[in-house]
């Protein structure tokens, strides 16, 4: 099992296979925790995935749960104990990330109306793994998601709204002062 990741530049963690993570994260591998809503959300539940993780995607009702915190820019300063580029995600209202100590929002597009949420949180990951993989600065990552989620939304089920690579970098030139 070990052999057949070996290589692997940037990984979506999820419960199970912790041994294969240590393994990538030893090898330099980008390691992304995004594990959704659990009513036992916590640290010491996933402190595991958490500590090998690079980075950890929470929506603000995941945040404030995994961090005891009651609004998202506290949650955002607990996760930065953990995380060089902590973020959270505020869904309609775009991402908080941290930047030189600061709070920082980064809106999403506002040409895209919202019609159906399934598949944002997925659709924003994408996204940012997009420009992480690609080596963007962070806050260009975070946009890229917001670009990706935003359009996804713009349209019922998951899968009909999506941009073509061309599309993503010409937002993000568009609104990189969003």
């Amino acid at each position: 099992v070990y052999t057949m990741s070996k290589g692997a530049k940037l990984v979506q963690m999820q419960e199970g296979f912790l041994p294969v993570y240590r393994k990538l994260h030893e090898e330099g591998a980008i390691l992304m925790f995004d594990r959704g809503w659990d009513d036992e959300l916590s640290f010491e539940k996933y402190g595991d995935y958490l500590r090998l993780a690079d980075y950890y995607t929470p929506n603000t009702k995941e945040a404030l749960k995994i961090t005891g915190r009651d609004t998202p820019e506290e949650a955002l300063r607990v996760l930065a104990e953990y995380f060089e580029h902590p973020l959270v995600k505020l869904d309609k209202d775009g991402c908080l990330i941290l930047e030189d100590g600061r709070p920082r929002l980064l809106r999403n597009i506002p040409e895209f109306t919202c019609k159906d949420s399934t598949g944002a949180g997925d659709a924003f990951l994408a996204g940012l793994m997009y420009g992480l993989y690609h080596g963007y600065p962070f806050a260009d990552c975070v946009r890229f998601g917001n670009i990706t989620g935003g359009k996804s939304v713009t349209g019922v089920g998951c899968l009909t709204e999506y941009v073509q690579e061309s599309e993503l970098l010409a937002l993000r030139e568009k609104y990189k002062d969003l």
